[in-house]
């Protein structure tokens, strides 16, 4: 569960090479991977958990396991195939478990943060996940369709893979939002524009040159107004926002395209090519020709 940079990082954890992996898909930031063993025999998993990534995992087959967070085991037997588990790694430093059976799992890691812009697009103000007080495995009938669909996207080539998985990522999105999320309402419109059109300005036209003053036009507000309001709707000042946009676009470049990163910067309304790689290395933790090669291995 920590910030998926390469691929070859989790299979070094696991010990193992993935069944299929899609990282960081453009829309939502979601990383879908599958782990499958096929023999038996003593198998153990641990690893220190990120505050901001959260995991959604799908048991596809049955199996037997002993989950651990921190020092304390909270399950130790059986698990129904289909059964799901939000983990939400705020509050803990380790997780991982034991399995003496073969097992067919498929994890989808999130940016908590990411959810919560995910959310802010479609004008819903999401708040936290509820707390679980139900079983530690659960049965969801809608998680088990979605995982289905990653398994197929997972099993296509290429960037039509990546696509079909990216729209089952926002269906993930939205069905995390409704089932296990605290939603608070709808977004507020500050006037006539108000922000969320402001928001969704940026989202549309990452490209382009926005300024703090041009969206406050968009919102009809005072820029004083404009961007403290921003801030306090959606966690982030206009700026970042921006970036966050502009990054996204870049990866879908990078993911799909052939340009060349140059290219790439000066369409996603970055300077240069120096100016995206700082900011890329900066979010990503990698350079973008780095993230481009990591996709295509």
């Amino acid at each position: 569960m920590q910030p998926l940079r390469h691929l070859n990082d989790m299979e070094d954890l696991w010990g193992m090479r993935s069944a299929g992996a899609l990282i960081d898909l453009p829309s939502t930031g979601v990383s879908v991977l599958r782990w499958t063993r096929t023999t038996g025999g003593p198998f153990e998993f641990n690893v220190a958990t990120s505050p901001d990534i959260m995991l959604f995992s799908m048991v596809l087959l049955p199996m037997e396991a002993c989950s651990r967070v921190d020092d304390s085991v909270i399950w130790d037997g059986p698990i129904r195939g289909g059964s799901v588990r939000l983990i939400d790694s705020r509050s803990i430093e380790y997780t991982g478990f034991e399995s003496p059976s073969p097992f067919d799992l498929l994890h989808i890691h999130f940016s908590l943060d990411e959810l919560r812009l995910a959310a802010r697009r479609f004008g819903v103000d999401f708040e936290d996940f509820q707390p679980n007080d139900g079983p530690l495995y659960r049965d969801d009938s809608i998680g088990r369709q979605l995982g289905a669909q990653f398994v197929a996207a997972l099993d296509a080539d290429g960037p039509a893979g990546r696509m079909y998985a990216d729209g089952i990522a926002q269906s993930l999105v939205a069905h995390l939002l409704h089932n296990y999320g605290r939603v608070t309402g709808p977004l507020q419109s500050a006037g006539p524009d108000g922000l969320q059109a402001a928001f969704e300005h940026v989202e549309r036209h990452p490209h382009e040159t926005l300024s703090v003053a041009r969206l406050a036009r968009v919102a009809d507000m005072s820029e004083f107004h404009f961007a403290r309001r921003f801030k306090q709707r959606y966690g982030l000042t206009p700026h970042a926002h921006l970036v966050a946009a502009r990054l996204r676009l870049a990866k879908a470049d990078l993911a799909f395209s052939d340009k060349n990163i140059l290219q790439i910067a000066m369409d996603c309304g970055f300077s240069d090519s120096s100016h995206l790689a700082r900011l890329f290395r900066k979010m990503e933790g990698v350079t973008p020709q780095r993230y481009r090669q990591a996709l295509q291995q």
